[in-house]
């Protein structure tokens, strides 16, 4: 999926019915709400009806007539943007822990209409489609994820040391007392992603704030990312991003 760019978003508290029943949006649009249930319908050659609570991200594309009516009092959260293709209908999500740090961020920069806020908003929404990518490459799987206490722990060691250039999955294995293999099979069955694609998501998500929000060269952003060189950081950048470090912050920052 290529880079998304944010437009807008807003957050309501709980209401008991939609100002409109109906709209079409320029941009993807994604709606999802934090209490509450709705039932939706996306029109088109290939229709998608149901019905929504948290957790699931109803994500529609430009120009698609998109009806909704709500089941019961909702708060939901709006965000339109631009992309040049994105996986559309209805995603539920699993990380649930996740998703709603992600929101309780958004919430908090929604009134702060700073660059700093907007680019920061744009890169909440970078990690939501990524959860939103992964869970659908899961789901073609047939796969469901794990509760695994242990792999939360995994996880929240590689959020804090995932940019550091000495990171070790051999190391992170000794300290849960596993073998490396292990950590990497039950890791995948509990975040659909392996360790290293974890870790590499986590240093790209810093990566792309700095590029954003500073002057930092490549080099000095590989550096605090935890890669050897700003050239290996721009091919594993490129690789994923489909944009080059460069073009990516000439791009989206404001």
């Amino acid at each position: 999926m290529s880079s998304p760019r944010f437009l807008r978003y807003y957050y309501t508290s709980p209401i008991l019915k939609f100002s409109k029943p109906e709209d079409r949006y320029e941009g993807w649009v994604i709606i999802a709400a934090q209490s509450g249930r709705f039932a939706f319908t996306l029109e088109g050659e290939n229709s998608v009806s149901g019905e929504a609570g948290f957790g699931d991200l109803v994500i529609c594309p430009p120009g698609t007539l998109f009806k909704r009516h709500m089941l019961e009092p909702v708060s939901f959260h709006f965000i339109e943007f631009l992309a040049e293709d994105a996986i559309s209908g209805k995603v539920t999500l699993t990380d649930l822990q996740r998703l709603s740090s992600t929101f309780r961020y958004m919430i908090l920069y929604e009134r702060d209409s700073s660059e700093e806020a907007h680019a920061y908003v744009n890169h909440l929404l970078g990690d939501l489609l990524f959860l939103v990518t992964s869970e659908a490459r899961r789901a073609a799987r047939g796969q469901s994820l794990q509760d695994d206490a242990l792999m939360h722990q995994a996880a929240a060691y590689l959020e804090e040391h995932a940019c550091e250039s000495e990171l070790s999955l051999k190391l992170l294995a000794a300290r849960l007392k596993l073998h490396p293999s292990q950590l990497s099979r039950r890791f995948q069955a509990a975040y659909a992603s392996s360790p290293i694609e974890y870790a590499t998501e986590v240093r790209l998500q810093k990566a792309r704030k700095l590029l954003i929000e500073t002057e930092l060269s490549i080099d000095e952003i590989a550096e605090q990312c935890g890669y050897r060189n700003g050239f290996y950081f721009s091919r594993v950048f490129t690789w994923k991003m489909k944009l080059r470090p460069s073009q990516y912050r000439k791009q989206y920052r404001i």
